[in-house]
């Protein structure tokens, strides 16, 4: 039997036992004076002072350095190794880890029953010295149980596992295995892979990295011939010009060896609004469509299912569907000689159609700081900025996601240097005039920069602008062709803000006039807005930026609420409901079905999405098993040095004495002890009157 550390650099800690006796040593212990009347009477001596040092309380000493002893083994970690029982441990015990696939596809006729069944056998078939350990996978590896040599336990945790509704991903399951292994000093580790081990569970240029000491084993089970036909694709296609229509186009698939009838049925808003009975080939896909759809106004929940078969959970698909989303755009101009100044951006935007545009012109003496959350863009087109309560809303508004555009011209910019700091990028300076006969071009446009909507205003002639020199945390997003900037925005935030150093109308250049014009300003609008593609259909695993989705759904309805700090109230599938902070709006999907998004807009304007399983994982085309193990072991790491593993067999030592604990133990009833006779040591020296003793 002997006995070592896992952590002996520690062991220097000892040198602080000297501490205690130095501090016994060097401490002084405070005396009370005596009053004494009068000296006149005592003869003097002489008196000379004669400093020892001497240990007094031997008792508390022992105690101290005790406490510090105990702490430091603690952490240096002491175990017992030998020639007996744990010695033959380590070489005869085996470490297993089970990794069991719980996608939907084991959902399939009696596959997850076989995965289960082959591993509890393992459990039973395990000595008392053998450990094992459970990890479930599908997207995503979990590990349900770490290496345990408790067989009742490990039955328990095998037992309440069920199929997910996620699909298939190898590598990630077989690294965690991996990982659970690192830390064991068995003679035998090994990975007992349970699947049904369909192709897409790989991934293109994906293999997990093991340890060339770990024993990889790949179960497969026995794949039923299931009668299973899958909803495998939809698409939704919708005319601009009809107002609700739209049309839907579906995809079916029959996995199976057999020919398959099946009944394909769409509902509406709860309505059943047309059955089909296909006929499908053994293997085939089949498409069908249904079009003229016109549930009415507003947002449409539609559900396309089919009759049972082999695997009931690919049999329905969810969709939303809406023309609802409208960028609500306010133009704010100063009225007067040139009222119409803003007819030509407002004519541009209201040809938008992705997305569509509702809009709206007013000056600022017709608006209250309070109205501005019913715009998700605000144009300033040539208008002064407004006084300290309307700049406080803008700043609000942008703050809370919404979009701000100043374009800059002849009105008195009052008061911008005050705020430029706070909400508007860049300081305007003095009127810049091409002269006569001249012009200048914009070069280097990009709306938004990352957004990809470019767009080439070089066509365009402009004949004044208004110097704008950007700040520290401005960028500038176009130039014109002397070097002044076009286009400033302010960086941070939710929303943006941006500045134009030249007007939206013919004032001061024709770009109004100009065929640019639309795609600038639909760019320009969907930069400022946020804009997404109006997304019909999530996928389980998914993660969803729930502010997001309601802004691409409802357009800015769900700005308007974004100020508000009510969290979000999420219900999901099942009708249980989830809370989410909007400062941490990541919602993810667990369930197929339809999540009801509540406080992301106001009262009246619905946020659904509809979430499906991934159909792809329905497919049974099986992975070569034997091919793909093999490619494995070629890519495996080398094996660990003899160094780390003898680290890593007395850390298995010490984990299982667990002697640290025991260490910590007494450490802590030496520290009670120490306080006790410490505070007992005090008051003995002294009497109740507080006189020395």
């Amino acid at each position: 039997m002997s006995f070592g550390w896992v952590n002996p650099l520690y062991l220097s800690g000892l040198l602080l036992l000297a501490l205690p006796v130095l501090i016994h040593l060097v401490q002084r212990q405070q005396t009370q004076g005596v009053k004494f009347p009068s000296l006149m009477f005592l003869s003097r001596i002489e008196w000379r002072q004669k400093q020892r040092l001497q240990i007094r309380h031997w008792l508390l000493l022992l105690l101290r350095c005790l406490l510090l002893l105990l702490v430091v083994l603690a952490f240096a970690r002491p175990f017992f190794s030998g020639a007996g029982a744990l010695a033959a441990l380590d070489l005869e015990r085996s470490d297993s880890i089970i990794v069991i696939d719980r996608s939907y596809s084991m959902r399939i006729a009696d596959h997850w029953r076989q995965a289960r069944d082959f591993a509890l056998q393992q459990v039973d078939a395990k000595r008392p010295q053998d450990r094992i350990g459970v990890v479930m996978f599908d997207l995503e590896a979990e590990v349900a149980s770490d290496l345990s040599d408790n067989a009742d336990n490990l039955r328990r945790v095998i037992d309440r596992q069920t199929p997910g509704l996620k699909g298939t991903r190898l590598r990630g399951a077989i690294e965690q295995a991996a990982r659970l292994l690192a830390g064991s000093n068995a003679q035998h580790r090994r990975i007992l892979l349970v699947s049904d081990f369909q192709a897409g569970a790989r991934r293109a240029g994906e293999l997990p990295l093991i340890d060339q000491d770990i024993e990889l084993i790949a179960h497969s089970l026995r794949l039923a011939d299931s009668a299973n036909a899958t909803i495998s694709a939809f698409a939704i296609t919708a005319p601009e010009d009809a107002n609700d229509e739209f049309t839907l186009d579906v995809e079916l698939t029959n996995h199976s060896a057999q020919a398959m009838t099946q009944r394909l049925g769409l509902s509406l808003n709860g309505r059943i609004v047309a059955e089909r009975e296909l006929s499908l080939a053994p293997g085939a896909v089949t498409t069908t469509g249904f079009a003229g759809l016109s549930p009415g106004a507003g947002l449409v929940r539609g559900i396309l299912s089919l009759g049972d078969d082999g695997l009931a959970l690919d049999n329905r698909a969810y969709f939303t569907w809406s023309r609802q989303q409208q960028i609500p755009v306010l133009i704010v101009d100063d009225g007067g000689a040139r009222a119409n100044r803003g007819v030509y951006l407002e004519n541009a935007l209201r040809l938008s159609r992705r997305p569509a545009v509702r809009v709206e012109r007013r000056p600022w003496s017709a608006l209250q700081p309070a109205q501005l959350s019913r715009w998700a863009v605000i144009i300033v087109n040539d208008a002064s900025l407004p006084g300290e309560a309307m700049i406080a809303a803008l700043q609000n508004f942008v703050d809370a996601g919404g979009g701000l555009l100043v374009a800059l011209g002849e009105a008195t910019q009052a008061g911008w240097p005050a705020v430029a700091d706070a909400l508007l990028p860049g300081i305007p300076g003095r009127r810049v005039d091409a002269g006569p006969g001249a012009r200048f071009r914009i070069a280097g446009f990009d709306a938004g920069g990352d957004s990809g909507d470019a767009v080439n205003l070089a066509p365009a002639s402009v004949f004044s602008y208004r110097e704008l020199r950007p700040g520290a945390n401005d960028r500038v997003l176009a130039s014109f062709d002397d070097g002044g900037a076009a286009l400033v925005e302010r960086l941070g935030g939710k929303g943006k803000a941006l500045v134009l150093a030249t007007t939206l109308d013919p004032r001061w250049n024709d770009l109004a006039l100009q065929p640019v014009f639309l795609p600038f300003a639909h760019a320009t609008l969907r930069y400022l807005a946020g804009y997404d593609a109006y997304p019909r259909q999530f996928e389980v695993g998914d993660i969803v930026y729930v502010m997001r989705y309601a802004r691409a759904l409802a357009g800015a309805d769900a700005i308007i609420a974004a100020a508000d700090d009510a969290s979000l109230t999420i219900e999901t599938p099942s009708g249980s409901e989830l809370r989410l902070e909007r400062d941490a709006d990541l919602l993810p999907i667990d369930e197929a079905g339809f999540y009801q998004v509540h406080r992301a807009t106001p009262a009246g304007v619905e946020v659904t999405l509809a979430a499906n399983i991934d159909p792809t994982e329905a497919n049974p085309e099986p992975l070569d098993a034997a091919a793909y193990l093999a490619q494995v072991r070629a890519a495996t790491l080398p094996a660990k040095p003899a160094t780390a593993l003898t680290r890593r067999r007395d850390a298995d030592h010490e984990q299982r004495q667990r002697l640290w604990q025991l260490a910590l133990a007494a450490a802590l009833a030496l520290m009670l002890a120490e306080a006790f006779f410490a505070n007992r040591a005090v008051l003995k020296r002294y009497r109740p009157d507080g006189v020395k003793a």
